[in-house]
């Protein structure tokens, strides 16, 4: 029985109740297992004392004196495992040594005051069980701690507007060897929402933005702000059934539209407006723009995400959720910084590179090739003097490893969609002494940063990076099951609260009822559950551990697994399908779709992955496939994952007439 950690424990003090012994023993041990579950996420603790095993279950809804009475000091001789060994040389075990055999990270952080706090709530509270949260006085100031600093709420326009009175002759935007001052984007911007109004649209409506990355797209999200509507971005690589469904969602009021996207087939039926094109009246004299209706409650823009039903789900974002990304004092570009201007419009990444750029008064540097490389960022970096960029971990890992030099020239790298590869930052950080380096975690429907963790040196770097801590007008929150506080150190899903919450998913209120609202009673306010499971280290900082659902990130882009599960079944020759993940260390993760057919279907890899490709971007397909009777089983009753990724394998190609077909190994 290896011990992991031990650790001595007083708790004389917090003991002196009129008990005997016996009832005594039962106190410490209660607070022992409570303080365990609490802090493991588990509902069951097994503790040793004097070679005897007492295993004690957490009920939240028990009552504690109900609780109190299921503790029976003791226990029995078993060769089960334990949790935590308990050595004392007194029988109420007011003192000793407590020895960790299940691993609590950080418990010499904190543990025993809990248990103290515990032991204190158990002998005072005559409520449930749920009521003892077992966090000492002095560490609830950790959770306190987790809040942004506070920004009054704004809106874009205001704040655009400031930085063209502050610098109307600095460049804001520039694409190829064309550019724009702040002050030409302005007024551009300001004669385009003209062209949208004559178009019909109003105040409140929707505008679909379906250009490629350009000036003209920015002189169009400016219009479309100053006409009072909300923009969307257009993936002209998702599927048409998946962007018919989309557009249907929207019902937008026009849509923007360059030459690649004008003979779109979804596009048919709505009205359209050319993109702003270089040269159309730009080089008059810019005039000062009229001052607009800029409320910070109003939509800014809709992004949609990854639903689990099978249907993407539109997440409504204000404006005062993207003004406070904006104002963060850790995330402001500043004048004369040149950012990368990369991410596609409907993924959120882009508010980052747009706002936080144009509403600091730096310049943003539009790049022009439709898929990025190594090679080619290297390229656009050196001539672009590129000073700030945001890549996903996948693309960072990447350049890391086969163009290191590319990054040489960024005073400022942000990372994240996923797991930031630490190697890879450490690897950086060293090449290039007094670069700066953020790991940026955030859900969609929090406005694309949540928390962030910067590091300046490899040395600040000792193992997977942490997410970091709120930014502004931002509070985060660890809960249990039951929506309710952990003590720090513990594991619970991270909610999120604050001004950057989107306001909902667009005209779908069950799902929005699902993820948004006063889920706790510890917290009072209106959160996001984002199914991330974390916990806090010792200093303050939150640590991300693995998703509580079936979600994902892959290249930064968020997939429900069970999205692709419902639409698999919707195949006539598939009776059940489940989606799993391929988890190998090092190695990005890969989708595993496993499929039970009906006898003698058409349903093989290739047909499914083809039915799949009409309804989900490329990022969602599954890359390994597996053709089972039926679901192998764990002991507990669960789909046995493990065996289903490895019977897996690629889709591969095989000659089959005149045609190439997938096919996947049966397990």
């Amino acid at each position: 029985m290896p011990d992991v950690l031990a650790a001595p424990y007083d708790l004389t003090a917090e003991l002196a109740v009129e008990a005997s012994e016996y009832h005594r023993a039962k106190l410490v041990l209660a607070a022992f297992a409570v303080t365990f579950c609490r802090w493991t996420a588990v509902s069951e603790a097994a503790l040793s004392v004097a070679g005897r095993v007492i295993r004690v279950r957490v009920d939240d809804q028990a009552l504690v004196g109900g609780f109190l009475e299921s503790v029976q000091p003791i226990g029995v001789v078993e060769d089960g495992p334990v949790d935590l060994v308990i050595a004392s040389l007194h029988k109420d075990l007011r003192s000793g040594e407590i020895r960790f055999v299940t691993e609590v990270p950080d418990a010499t952080h904190g543990f025993v005051a809990d248990v103290a706090t515990a032991l204190y709530e158990l002998a005072s509270f005559d409520g449930r069980l749920e009521d003892v949260r077992c966090i000492a006085p002095e560490r609830r100031r950790l959770l306190d701690a987790l809040a942004g600093e506070e920004t009054p709420p704004s809106g874009i326009e205001t704040l655009f507007l400031e930085q063209v009175r502050l610098r109307p002759e600095e460049i804001a935007v520039r694409r190829a060897n064309t550019e724009l001052t702040y002050g030409q984007l302005a007024w551009a911007a300001d004669r385009y929402a003209g062209v949208l109004r004559r178009a019909g649209v109003r105040p409140g409506d929707t505008v679909l933005v379906a250009t490629r990355r350009s000036i003209g797209e920015i002189v169009a999200l400016l219009a479309i702000i100053r006409v009072g509507a909300a923009y969307a971005g257009f993936d002209d690589d998702a599927p048409e059934a998946r962007l018919a469904r989309i557009i249907g969602k929207l019902a937008p009021s026009a849509a923007v539209v360059d030459a690649a996207a004008a003979g779109h087939p979804v596009l048919r039926g709505l009205t359209r407006v050319d993109s702003w094109l270089p040269g159309q009246e730009v080089d008059a004299d810019p005039e000062p723009p009229a001052p607009g209706n800029d409320d910070p409650q109003r939509t800014a823009y809709i992004a949609f995400t990854s639903g689990s039903t099978g249907e993407p789900k539109g997440v409504v974002v204000p404006h005062r959720a993207v003004t406070r990304l904006a104002r963060t004092t850790g995330l402001r570009t500043r004048p004369g910084d040149h950012v990368l201007r990369m991410a596609p419009l409907a993924f959120d990444a882009s508010t980052y590179e747009i706002w936080v750029t144009l509403l600091n008064g730096a310049t943003l540097e539009v790049f022009a090739g439709r898929l990025p490389s190594a090679r080619g960022l290297e390229k656009f970096f050196i001539e672009r003097e590129v000073s700030v960029a945001w890549l996903t971990a996948s693309l960072f890992r990447l350049v890391v490893k086969s163009r290191p030099q590319a990054l040489a020239g960024l005073r400022w790298l942000l990372s994240g969609g996923e797991v930031v590869p630490h190697d890879a930052a450490a690897q950086v950080l060293d090449s290039y002494p007094g670069m700066v380096l953020t790991n940026g975690y955030g859900p969609t429907e929090n406005t694309t940063f949540t928390t962030t963790h910067t590091v300046r040196t490899s040395a600040e770097i000792t193992g997977p990076l942490p997410i970091g801590r709120p930014i502004a007008g931002t509070r985060v929150f660890v809960l249990d099951r039951n929506a309710r506080l952990v003590p720090p150190g513990g594991v619970g899903e991270l909610y999120t609260a604050g001004s950057g919450l989107a306001d909902g998913y667009l005209g779908d209120e069950t799902e929005t009822d699902k993820r948004f609202g006063f889920f706790s009673p510890d917290t009072g306010e209106r959160l996001y559950r984002t199914g991330d499971l974390v916990r806090l280290d010792p200093n303050g900082d939150v640590l991300f551990l693995g998703r509580a659902d079936k979600q994902l990130k892959l290249d930064g882009h968020r997939i429900e697994t069970d999205e692709i599960g419902a639409l698999l079944v919707r195949h006539p020759g598939v009776r059940d399908a489940v989606i799993v993940v391929d988890r190998q260390p090092g190695r990005s993760h890969r989708l595993v779709a496993a499929v039970v057919v009906h006898p003698g279907a058409d349903a093989d890899p290739a047909s499914l992955r083809t039915f799949l490709s009409t309804q989900l971007q490329s990022y969602a397909l599954p890359a390994l496939w597996a053709v089972v009777d039926e679901f192998p089983l764990t002991r507990n009753g669960k789909v046995d994952e493990k065996a289903l990724i490895e019977s897996a394998m690629p889709p591969v190609s095989a000659r089959s007439g005149d045609r190439d077909v997938l096919v996947a190994r049966q397990p």
